[in-house]
């Protein structure tokens, strides 16, 4: 009787609380903003509420701006025909996240990135995986992941190069062994404009700057598993930019 009554009460509140996001946001908005870390603490341990509780999550994202949050649903709502994916990227500024490189090939899209400034925020975000059949996808992930609702078709070629065609394979092969340590793959990037190079692989970028600060105070994992986890890494480089031009 206890279980039930605990599953009863759980979903009875997650209920009252939506509906008062729903008759009032802008009262819900300050609630949220005092108590949203225990819907996040909900949603890691209640395996049976978890989608109940992601509808009452707020964020930011690119097309709203960092005032007017948002919640999952009402992205879905705005997605474009055909879109099954909930793009997100981790920035712990609004400001910086939406001057990001992986920003760069979104600007000349309408599609939507919800913008984390929480690395518990990407946590349940990798942890649940999807949310109402639409799965959640990091702008950092690999160009494949984004390029289709982009319009960017699988066989698209880089038409901006200003290195040799000749020279790319023995250029790419090269940075591949200085970086030998760090990256596993070298490519050239069929997303970037204005940057002159970007990393993309299995953990995003505030992710692996949070690793590597707990790997220094000697709270990190494994460093084996770590430095093979940075051997999965691409670079990938804007074979039109002057840096790059210049370093081949």
């Amino acid at each position: 009787m206890i279980s039930k009554l605990r599953n009863v009460l759980s979903r009875r509140v997650i209920k009252m609380i939506d509906d008062e996001a729903k008759r009032d946001p802008v009262k819900y908005k300050k609630w949220y903003s005092d108590f949203s870390q225990f819907i996040k603490e909900g949603i890691a341990v209640d395996q049976e509420n978890k989608e109940a509780l992601f509808r009452l999550l707020r964020f930011s994202s690119r097309n709203q701006g960092s005032t007017e949050l948002v919640s999952i649903d009402d992205y879905i709502k705005n997605m474009k025909e055909g879109q099954e994916k909930i793009y997100f990227i981790v920035n712990p500024s609004f400001d910086q996240a939406l001057k990001s490189p992986y920003m760069e090939p979104f600007k000349s899209s309408d599609l939507d990135v919800v913008v984390l400034t929480n690395n518990i925020d990407e946590i349940l975000f990798q942890q649940t995986g999807d949310y109402k059949g639409k799965r959640f996808v990091s702008i950092e992930s690999s160009f494949e992941e984004i390029q289709k609702d982009l319009g960017i078709s699988a066989d698209a070629e880089v038409t901006n190069s200003r290195i040799p065609e000749e020279d790319v394979t023995p250029f790419c092969l090269w940075l591949k062994n200085e970086l030998s340590a760090n990256v596993g793959k070298v490519s050239i990037s069929r997303r970037l404009k204005n940057t002159p190079a970007l990393v993309t692989g299995q953990m995003s970028s505030s992710m692996r700057i949070m690793m590597q600060m707990m790997e220094q105070s000697g709270q990190g994992g494994d460093p084996a598993q770590l430095e093979q986890l940075s051997k999965n890494q691409t670079l990938e480089l804007n074979a039109a930019h002057p840096i790059i031009v210049n370093l081949n």
